[in-house]
């Protein structure tokens, strides 16, 4: 579901409340626990990303577009460098170039996660085949979270 939680600059409260609640609707089941804290916690996200975009146009004023984006790549680059030379590194200490852990969250629910690292190019796979299923609540991560955080790299 996609909600806008700014809209024309006003901070959608009712609108946010609403859907944060709405679990309880079903038996059971409660809304949020803490809903001022969650309120909070979306306005200081919004705050925080408003001043990014305030940040990276006072950067695009000052150095133009075509600098920062430059200069953008050039971090990506070196981020990516750095991973990589990590993984080779480590490469050395994992049994057949593979990293293996099981974690349970609270609810009992398995994350299982292989990493395959290629030695040659420091790319790494991550593979999460053994994780249980969805759980009913707020514990979820979709996928595309789940990749923004392994730095998958093929």
């Amino acid at each position: 579901m996609s909600f806008k939680l700014v809209k024309n600059g006003v901070f959608q409260e009712e609108g946010i409340t609403e859907i944060l609640m709405s679990s309880s609707q079903y038996p059971g089941c409660s809304g949020t626990r803490t809903l001022s804290d969650n309120l909070s916690d979306l306005r200081a996200q919004v705050a925080a990303n408003q001043k990014g975009i305030s940040l990276v146009t006072e950067l695009i004023d000052f150095y133009g577009l075509d600098v920062v984006q430059a200069y953008m790549n050039y971090i990506q680059s070196n981020a990516d460098l750095a991973v990589r030379h990590m993984l080779k590194k480590n490469c050395k200490f994992c049994p057949n170039h593979k990293l293996f852990a099981i974690d349970y969250m609270d609810s009992g629910s398995k994350i299982q996660l292989t990493i395959d690292i290629n030695s040659q190019t420091g790319g790494a796979v991550f593979d999460f085949t053994g994780t249980d299923e969805e759980v009913y609540g707020n514990c979820n991560a979709p996928k595309t979270i789940t990749l923004s955080v392994s730095l998958k790299y093929c």
